[in-house]
């Protein structure tokens, strides 16, 4: 068969097309994750700097953010959790007195969006510093501590190398996915080199 010009021409036009459709597609799929994993600009300046203090990625403070609360800084969960980063009274007060070595604070605070950033920020840090791995990390956000060295000390439930075989509970292992999706999502969408 030989080429002449028209077939050239409407080779051009359709590989134009499917190049354009391509990154109109691309396009529209970026807009939807923005969306659907924003970074809202009134948090944007305290998620820098208290990824900063505490040596935190920021798109594990934006996912975190995103899976707890949704962005509410009045959220309050079914067990207690309050504010962006679904701290309890209970651990604010562990992370004013012995994280931040200061002195006790008011758990109203915790509605506060930069007080709740800075003390969910100094609370991730902490249980990085404690296990290493984020997966573990979101366990012991969702579980606590306690519970979390409990399931990791026993080895029917870790693999040699230290990674969960199995999840604690059905909630756990649905928040720590969310969470690490969240911030594959935030990873691809705004910090990629």
């Amino acid at each position: 068969m030989k080429l002449n010009l028209r077939h050239v021409t409407i080779f051009l036009i359709l590989l134009a097309i499917s190049v354009g459709f391509g990154f109109g597609f691309d396009a529209v799929c970026t807009a939807v994750e923005r969306h659907n994993h924003p970074r809202p600009t009134t948090l944007a300046a305290s998620v820098e700097s208290n990824a900063a203090e505490f040596g935190i990625p920021e798109s594990i403070l934006w996912a975190t953010v995103k899976t707890g609360s949704n962005f509410a800084s009045n959220a309050i969960s079914p067990t207690g959790e309050i504010g962006l980063m679904q701290l309890t009274p209970t651990q604010f007060n562990f992370i004013c007195t012995t994280l931040l070595e200061g002195a006790p604070l008011d758990a109203g605070l915790l509605y506060e969006p930069e007080t709740n950033l800075r003390a969910g920020s100094a609370w991730l840090s902490y249980l990085y510093g404690k296990y290493g791995v984020w997966e573990h990390v979101f366990v012991a956000y969702h579980l606590g501590t306690e519970a979390t060295d409990a399931w990791l000390a026993d080895p029917a439930h870790v693999n040699a190398r230290g990674e969960l075989l199995e999840f604690p509970t059905r909630a756990a292992e649905q928040y720590a996915k969310d969470t690490a999706r969240a911030v594959e999502f935030y990873n691809q969408l705004y910090y990629q080199a």
